[in-house]
């Protein structure tokens, strides 16, 4: 049976542990130069393809200009070598040696992880609108963020899930950030082509493969929750930040995607862990 007490150990075991790569690091460095450097490029530009009108929610920008790219990719970077680095460091075994449950560790590694990706997209949503407070006075909208907050973390969800899934199936860290990055950009390179054929022949059986990929719905889910909740004028900043349409049709359907991808993912990861005989350590 679970104990939270242990689950919680491990939690802050992973985070500590995550926080030690470099990787992480730079993430969190990176994500500073996206929330600032932008903000300060428009407002000393002159002029500017953005309406004075939009200036008040010009936080928009930074908080979904993110969500295509850096954030999914944060995700994944992240919960590829929660799992394969410790059989590689050959970590995993001494762990299991002590008196825990598979499924406490399992569970403390998996949240443990999701909380570090948590703080990351809390510090970028905040940066974001600091950054815009700063260079083009008070925003508005502002009432959404918790609920917008919440949307985002759930919809990178799905490629946390699959990187997990693949660096415990995989037991390499180097293999699980190949092939989770590969499924990531694939999507992403064929759903571009799906649109443009889809714009091209009109046949609907492009739109439909473009709507079910797993990059649509992930992109799709931020967009169709805060676009009813914002003025008109944000489609102007969504738009200028190529983040203005949601390629999945209903808010309903990204949600259904969503789980049918992230509940198999985190089913699998979990299914093999607990079967699997624990590697020592792989050189």
């Amino acid at each position: 049976m679970s104990r939270p007490d242990v689950i919680l150990s491990f939690m802050r075991y992973e985070i500590k542990r995550a926080i030690a790569r470099r990787k992480v690091l730079a993430l969190i460095a990176f994500t500073v130069l996206l929330d600032t450097l932008p903000y300060y490029a428009l407002s000393t530009a002159g002029t500017t393809l953005i309406p004075g009108s939009a200036y008040p929610y010009i936080w928009v920008a930074g908080v979904f200009a993110v969500q295509p790219l850096f954030l999914n990719f944060t995700a994944i970077l992240i919960a590829a070598g929660a799992m394969s680095e410790e059989y590689e460091q050959g970590t995993a075994e001494l762990l299991l040696s002590k008196p825990v449950e598979r499924n406490d560790y399992f569970a403390g590694k998996f949240l443990g992880g999701y909380t570090l990706f948590l703080t990351i997209l809390a510090f970028n949503i905040v940066l974001s609108v600091a950054s815009a407070f700063t260079f083009f006075g008070i925003q508005f909208g502002l009432e959404i963020l918790p609920g917008l907050f919440l949307v985002q973390a759930f919809a990178a969800l799905i490629f946390y899930s699959l990187a997990f899934m693949l660096g415990e199936l995989v037991r390499r860290s180097s293999l699980a950030y190949i092939f989770s990055s590969a499924v990531f950009f694939s999507s992403f390179i064929i759903s571009a082509y799906m649109d443009l054929i889809y714009t091209l022949t009109g046949k609907t059986i492009y739109k439909t493969i473009q709507i079910y990929l797993p990059t649509s719905p992930a992109n799709s889910l931020p967009i169709q929750y805060a676009s009813p909740l914002l003025p008109q004028t944000v489609g102007i900043v969504l738009q200028f930040v190529g983040s203005g349409n949601a390629i999945v049709p209903t808010l309903d359907l990204s949600v259904a995607i969503l789980l049918a991808y992230t509940i198999p993912a985190i089913a699998i990861a979990a299914a093999y862990f607990w079967f699997a005989d624990i590697s020592r350590k792989m050189s």
